[in-house]
């Protein structure tokens, strides 16, 4: 019971309307002038207490709820991992490579706890540090790494043959971690150990892996790893890999699995020559030279949708080199294009090193014009009608496939006009897609020029933003 204190004695409409009531014995002179029926005055002996309780009790839960209540968000507010996992699959996997249409529905049924799951995470926070430039998350990333690369240990020790196809994707994810955030392959023992894991595991579980056409698609990305990581390593590639090469030839037969089959021979061909210690003979200098014909060979004979629309504006424009651009299907073919561009003028050095009369500089010319006039379908704001000013995060992407043959044009070039316009596209990169590899770039093109194509290949990220 709570005590209220003395209850009024006043008349009820003066109550309720809180007026002083004057408590005549004849009547209440207000409702007398308001024209209102007094209903006479409470006694106080009657009432004095009231009983609270319930309205007490009430009173308490709610203070006890206010206590203890949290807000609710005014927002969803989502972990640093999952974001970096949503911008991956949607901006990476989805929206720019064309290699990667199996992890999809591997993750999709594979434990939330497994070994897949951990790589996904590690290589979307890699993908977060270098597509953002932030360096804060590298620690988190490392960590990351560390989990998953434990629990792909942990898997391959008890594995059987169905889940290989997730174990070889997992290999290929932290390659591609691998990648992203060391960028010195010839100075780290790293680079090389998870695309070697990924020729063991095919080696074990080779047939049943290709069984399927999302198997067949892991392997055909490993021959790509493989070839590209030892090119930038410097080292042959194995043999375990061309007898994986030629178990695939008989289901892939596009430009890009062609121009992987020169590859390979290439990078043996500058393998060797690294051995021996530069020195060339006749026999490496005609490779080199057969390498080039059957490059030309292969530009030659792309198919229809893989040759380039040829825009002339009428005005020129700084960011347009001569007269004329390209525009390609997509960066897809723009990428590998430029990759069979940039290893022809990586045997036109070769050869104009050893063998000089075996190399045409108008040959030399042209290529050098054909990658300048590719350039300008990603960074004209009017050239796709998914760009602008400033560059989308598609777009950043796509001008990173753009830097590590740009340089070796800008390398290979005589034309003092060619290398100022390559840099200003660097810078071009720079101030409007906040690409800081394109300034170390347009940096490097006025203090170091000499440096060897896979090692800026390797430096830019190409292979780990590969479509």
């Amino acid at each position: 019971m709570v005590n209220r204190g003395r209850p009024s004695r006043y008349c009820l409409p003066c109550r309720r309307r809180k007026l002083q009531c004057d408590l005549r014995p004849e009547g209440c002179g207000q409702c007398r002038r308001a024209r209102l029926m007094c209903q006479g005055y409470r006694d106080a002996s009657d009432l004095l207490f009231r009983d609270e309780t319930h309205s007490v009790q009430n009173k308490m839960i709610a203070r006890q709820m206010a206590r203890h209540h949290h807000p609710q968000p005014t927002s969803l507010e989502l972990g640093l991992d999952a974001r970096a996992r949503h911008i991956f699959f949607s901006l990476y996997v989805f929206g720019f490579s064309r290699s990667l249409g199996a992890i999809a529905p591997l993750s999709r049924s594979a434990p939330v706890f497994g070994h897949l799951a951990a790589t996904v995470d590690a290589t979307s926070l890699a993908f977060l540090v270098t597509h953002l430039n932030n360096m804060e998350l590298v620690r988190l990333a490392n960590q990351s790494y560390l989990m998953a690369t434990r629990s792909l240990s942990g898997a391959l020790a008890g594995l059987q043959s169905g889940g290989a196809p997730e174990a070889l994707q997992s290999i290929l994810l932290l390659d591609m971690y691998e990648k992203m955030i060391n960028r010195n392959p010839q100075g780290s023992t790293s680079w090389m150990i998870h695309t070697q894991g990924g020729i063991s595991l095919v080696e074990t579980f080779g047939s049943e892996i290709t069984l399927g056409v999302a198997g067949r698609d892991l392997c055909a990305r490993l021959v790509t790893a493989v070839v590209v990581s030892c090119g930038a390593a410097v080292v042959r590639v194995p043999d375990a890999l061309r007898t994986l090469r030629g178990r695939l030839n008989p289901f892939y037969n596009t430009v890009k699995w062609r121009f992987m089959g020169i590859l390979i021979s290439i990078v043996n061909l500058q393998a060797d020559l690294h051995r021996a210690g530069g020195i060339s003979t006749m026999d490496m200098a005609s490779r080199a030279q057969q390498l080039d014909i059957q490059l030309a060979r292969l530009q030659e004979t792309v198919p229809l949708p893989w040759r380039p629309r040829t825009i002339s504006p009428v005005r020129d424009h700084p960011l347009i080199f001569g007269t004329y651009y390209d525009v390609f299907a997509d960066h897809y073919v723009t990428q590998v294009t430029n990759g069979i561009r940039a290893m022809r003028l990586v045997l036109h050095q070769i050869l104009s090193r050893h063998s000089p009369g075996n190399v045409s500089s108008l040959k030399t010319r042209d290529i050098t014009h054909q990658i300048c006039a590719s350039v300008p379908q990603f960074i004209l704001p009017w050239a796709r009608s998914t760009q602008t000013v400033s560059f989308s995060p598609l777009q950043r992407l796509q001008c990173c496939t753009l830097l590590a043959p740009l340089y070796i044009a800008n390398q290979v070039s005589e034309d003092a006009y060619m290398r100022d316009w390559i840099r200003g596209c660097f810078e071009h990169m720079a101030d409007k897609g906040g690409m800081k590899m394109a300034q170390e770039m347009a940096d490097l093109t006025k203090t170091n020029r000499g440096l060897d194509y896979w090692h800026v290949y390797a430096m830019v990220g190409s292979y780990a933003f590969a479509a």
